[in-house]
This record gives C-alpha cells, sequence and structure tokens, in this order.
C-alpha cells in the first residue's frame, strides 16, 4: 500500500496517493515514511493542522527524520510557528536531499522573522548557495538583505547572477 501510494505520488495522482497511505496507516500506524509522506500530502492540500499531527508522529518514531523534519518546518512556517520551523529546518540540513532546501528555508525564516535579522539570512542563503548556486529563491534573499544594508553593488552583482541563470525572471 505505502509503495503504490508512493507510485501515486509520483505521478501526481494525490487523491489516490492519500487513499493508498491511509489505508497503509490503518494497517501499520506507526509506518514512518507513510506518516511524513501523508504529511507532506496534506500540507500540499493546505491542511495544516492534520499535515503537522502526522509530522509529528513521524518525528516521535525518528526525532532525526529528515524528510518529516523538513515539513514539520515548513507546516510550521505556515502555522506561524516560527521556532519550531527553525527547528525542522535545522535537523532537515543535516541530509543532502534537504540541505539545500532546508537552509533556503532557513534564510527566508531568518529574513521574515523580524526583517532586522539579515546577518543569518544571509548566512543560509550562502550556504545553501553552496549546494546549488542556481537557487534562485536563495539569490533573491541576498539580494533583498544586501540591499537594505546599503550594499547596492553586492545586491546588483546578485540580480545580474539570477539574470543569468533565469533572464525573465520578474523579480530582477
Amino acid at each position: 500500500l505505502y509503495l503504490q501510494g508512493k507510485n501515486n505520488i509520483y505521478f501526481r495522482q494525490y487523491t489516490k496517493a492519500e487513499e493508498k497511505l491511509r489505508a497503509c496507516l490503518e494497517k501499520e500506524s506507526g509506518f514512518a515514511p507513510a506518516l511524513t509522506d501523508m504529511s507532506m500530502l496534506l500540507y500540499r492540500k493546505m491542511n495544516y493542522e492534520e499535515a503537522l499531527l502526522f509530522a509529528k508522529k513521524a518525528l516521535s518514531i525518528n526525532t532525526y527524520d529528515p524528510a518529516a523534519n523538513y515539513y514539520y518546518g515548513l507546516i510550521n512556517k505556515k502555522l506561524g510557528k516560527q521556532t519550531d520551523a527553525v527547528d525542522g529546518f535545522d535537523i532537515a540540513t543535516q541530509s543532502e536531499e534537504y540541505r539545500t532546501p532546508a537552509f533556503t528555508e532557513l534564510a527566508k525564516c531568518y529574513f521574515s522573522a523580524t526583517g532586522t535579522d539579515n546577518e543569518k539570512a544571509i548566512h543560509y542563503a550562502q550556504k545553501a548557495l553552496l549546494y546549488n548556486q542556481q537557487n534562485t529563491d536563495a539569490l533573491q534573499v541576498l539580494a533583498v538583505a544586501y540591499r537594505l544594508q546599503g550594499k547596492k553593488e553586492a545586491a546588483l552583482n546578485i540580480l545580474d547572477r539570477i539574470a543569468t541563470y533565469d533572464p525573465i525572471n520578474c523579480f530582477v
């Protein structure tokens, strides 16, 4: 059931995937990969409260599950729980698969948390760029953070870099 649900996710048949994953969890309520995938599906459906329950259950089984931590972070970010979101993203950075998106989300969190913690936002955006030089989201955080710091030349260089990777980017 889990593999059928996972295949449905790959084919973007999310309703079928949810049915299969729920059936899987009826048989084995503690199957962490199914719990994590359910949290992802419910996050995509914008059902954040229920998604958080699945992510928390997956994390109660394996606190260091990178996927569960990443979705835990995304869900909490949507729910306005900044500290919990940062905790999830921090742990997700330990995984190669989630490192770049987790660092990018950390940069966004620190940039938007107070609007004044530009140094941490820059730090995490640069870490995200270590693993993906063309990470447009991280580059955009850098461009705005540099502009707010009065580093016009650095901000313009970042904008030029974004334009190189994505010539029709509206942000530029």
